[in-house]
């Protein structure tokens, strides 16, 4: 029994390989520490082989100039794809820590331990949520269908990509991590924005009441109560972010 490998597939493998790694370096949920450096080797090794037999049939380089050239652009193109993502599904992150800021539970930020990167405790609880739903609702298999995906929509190079499309793109990403931020954390924040101005009130009416003692309680109560219901359309927000990302940057 002999096997052999053209060298069409192995450069295709190799290209594809560049794009798949440093796509699970950075594309949540692969990009957690949380997972195994094994397992995603693993998951990039399996994705390359999968579209080495696609990638093979595509123009490749054969001199060693346009093959480095192009282990360049495939790491960008992985780069640029788990970048959106990231930042899409970032936003649910940045919702706790919005919803962290007006409750005035300022704790010092603790680091997370998916990210490593020091967040407040609801946004710290509001990522741990966000990467459980994308397992639970099968958005990690959309975000690997929209990846393999790209082979077939910019193949193993940027012709009709230029900086300043790219550029606009991420800006529109950015706003839209803004946007959607914020979208999530309203209900909280207008309960606490309601609760503070029923205070104020209190204490209007009420000048021998301390107001201090009595809001603080309360405003974490209410803070509590809202990040229940903010539970509750969680899932609904994260499948809706993870198909944007997929549909906008992939084309699916």
């Amino acid at each position: 029994m002999t096997f052999q490998l053209s060298s069409a597939f192995a450069i295709a493998f190799i290209l594809a390989l560049v794009r798949a790694s440093t796509w699970v370096i950075i594309c949540p949920p692969f990009s957690n520490s949380a997972i195994p450096v094994m397992a995603k080797i693993g998951i990039a090794l399996a994705l390359a082989f999968n579209m080495a037999h696609t990638v093979q049939h595509y123009a490749l380089p054969s001199s060693d100039v346009g093959i480095l050239t192009q282990v360049v652009v495939q790491a960008l193109v992985g780069f640029v794809l788990g970048f959106v993502v990231l930042l899409f599904v970032s936003a649910v992150t940045a919702a706790g820590s919005l919803i962290d800021l007006f409750s005035g539970m300022n704790l010092p930020a603790a680091i997370d331990p998916l990210s490593l990167q020091q967040t407040p405790i609801i946004g710290q609880f509001f990522n741990m949520i966000c990467m459980a739903l994308i397992f639970t609702s099968g958005a990690d298999l959309v975000i690997v269908n929209g990846f393999l995906r790209s082979f077939s929509a910019i193949g193993t190079s940027l012709p009709a990509v230029s900086s300043g499309g790219l550029a606009n793109v991420l800006t529109g990403d950015l706003t839209t991590f803004f946007a959607a931020a914020v979208e999530i954390a309203a209900p909280v924040i207008a309960v606490l924005f309601v609760t503070q101005v029923v205070l104020a009130l209190l204490a209007k009416a009420a000048p021998q009441i301390n107001v201090f003692v009595f809001g603080f309680p309360l405003q974490i109560t209410m803070a509590l109560l809202g990040v229940g219901l903010a539970l509750v359309a969680l899932p609904a927000d994260v499948v809706n972010l993870v198909g944007r990302a997929t549909s906008q940057l992939y084309g699916g």
